[in-house]
């Protein structure tokens, strides 16, 4: 490709800066215990490799430390770049998220609690954008027994959905439901715990704890599956961590240790820097997964992961979620996730997930979804680049036509390109001020008659036979009947 995005060093964080911090967090790792309410099997593994357990405590010993810096050591020579500068892929990925409680209902445009048929609703919607994905169910149904609203979400999308997609079990009793439902669905017990789609998780709560309930289901899921544990930390900042960067960044770090100091043990392999750290706001009293503080954080903390990892931190500079504080599509909305996915762009990332999400993925919307698959349009025209040819050049063309005047419009050469080289916006109006006024629609408007039409109309691609419908319900019932 002639003309390309390539991602470039975009911030600058002193390295001795980054030694101090990371000299703290050692020297916490070294001094702080854990409390960790694990499983037998869990715990054992943790004293195995060299830990002191006391019912709950876990201190990580010198030889521990020891053991998990070196193999950190190893890791970031084994991934430390000679350059600074790579080119950026040309492709975009894209995904619905969330496991919001509300929906802002695309008739009233008011908040309501989530239902089975807004994920049904949604799921269809879904199948309707070529090449959007989905990372989690984006609304968690309010109309199911708490204890079953997680397989309630897994059997509504795969009865409303090309296939199925991943929702998260947190609990050990529901991954016996997920498993049951896959069975159904690929036809035979194998195949369904090969195509589980939630993975073996840990949750650490900051600072320095896990949950007997995270422990038991990620290592039931761990052993059914053979694939390791991986790990995930939202540290608060200003509550679970201190309010300044630097503190912050210090008991991240620490914890960022402990948690490779885990995984080593359970399965002798490194855990990376799992963070996605959160901002406090204390003038409301709420968390922040978007903001100036939360962009400040984890582009610091990135920073620091290549710095103990190796990683690159080209295009790693701010998070790829398209987040929004707003609880409803509108000005905030679009202002927040355009300019947190613009930068994000410019920085290199070229997976961006939280598609039609609202108030930290809280709010699952429809109408949201839609407009921030405009901005992904707009992106995926940024990030195709172009070609340069004798042939695109028009030399020729441009010889013959420029002493005429501004004639190209008529060329045979701008109909053969320029559906190739415009984006053509469905929502946006682009019209001059004379031709909107006579119809005087703005991006809202169009996207939430779009919501209601796809609503309406958007086909269910199930490929399932009705028998195999009819088991998949009939599971739910049992769900509800012994959980719920």
């Amino acid at each position: 490709m002639s003309f390309r995005w390539l991602i470039p060093q975009c911030v600058r964080f002193d390295e001795k800066d980054i030694q101090k911090i990371v000299g703290a967090s050692i020297r916490i790792f070294r001094n702080v215990e854990w409390t960790i309410d694990g499983t037998d099997e869990f715990m054992e593994y943790l004293r195995n490799f060299g830990c002191e357990i006391r019912g709950k405590k876990v201190k990580f010993t010198d030889k521990v430390i020891d053991i998990t810096l070196e193999c950190i050591n190893k890791e970031k020579e084994k991934n430390q770049q000679n350059t600074r500068v790579v080119e950026a892929s040309p492709e975009i990925s894209y995904f619905a998220s969330g496991q919001a409680t509300l929906c802002c209902d695309v008739y009233s445009k008011k908040l309501r609690p989530a239902t089975s048929k807004d994920l049904a609703d949604f799921s269809r919607v879904v199948n309707c954008f070529e090449g959007l994905g989905r990372s989690h169910p984006t609304f968690i149904p309010t109309d199911a027994a708490l204890k079953t609203r997680d397989v309630h979400a897994y059997i509504t999308i795969m009865l409303n959905s090309d296939k199925p997609y991943r929702v998260s079990c947190y609990s050990p009793e529901a991954l016996d439901y997920f498993v049951e439902a896959n069975v159904i669905y690929y036809g035979s017990r194998k195949k369904g715990i090969e195509n589980l789609l939630s993975p073996a998780k840990i949750w650490i709560n900051t600072p320095f704890m896990i949950s007997r309930e995270s422990v038991e289901a990620g290592m039931k899921l761990r052993n059914l599956t053979g694939k390791p544990l991986n790990y995930t930390s939202m540290p608060v900042c200003g509550i679970a961590t201190p309010v300044t960067y630097d503190g912050a960044l210090a008991l991240i770090t620490a914890e960022v240790l402990g948690i490779n100091a885990i995984s080593l043990a359970i399965d002798s392999s490194l855990a990376g820097w799992p963070v996605a750290p959160l901002s406090f706001d204390m003038k409301n009293a709420v968390h922040n997964q978007w903001g100036p503080e939360t962009l400040i954080i984890s582009t610091a903390g990135l920073q620091i992961a290549s710095y103990l990892f190796g990683y690159s931190p080209e295009g790693a500079a701010v998070g790829d979620l398209l987040y929004t504080s707003a609880k409803e599509p509108g000005t905030q909305s679009m202002t927040e996730k355009a300019f947190g996915m613009g930068l994000a762009f410019m920085c290199g990332m070229r997976s961006f997930g939280a598609l039609g999400t609202l108030a930290f993925a809280d709010v699952g919307s429809i109408v949201q979804l839609i407009l921030d698959m405009e901005l992904i349009s707009a992106l995926k025209k940024c990030a195709e680049g172009f070609q340069v040819s004798e042939e695109t050049i028009g030399e020729e063309v441009i010889k013959e036509v420029a002493k005429k005047g501004a004639y190209f419009l008529e060329q045979e050469h701008t109909l053969k390109y320029f559906r190739k080289y415009q984006w053509f916006p469905e929502l946006m109006d682009r019209q001059i001020p004379h031709a909107w006024i006579r119809n005087p629609e703005d991006m809202l408007e169009n996207a939430e008659k779009k919501a209601i039409h796809l609503v309406e109309t958007a086909p269910n691609k199930c490929p399932l036979q009705e028998k195999q419908k009819e088991e998949l319900l009939k599971l739910l019932r049992i769900a509800d009947d012994k959980q719920g």
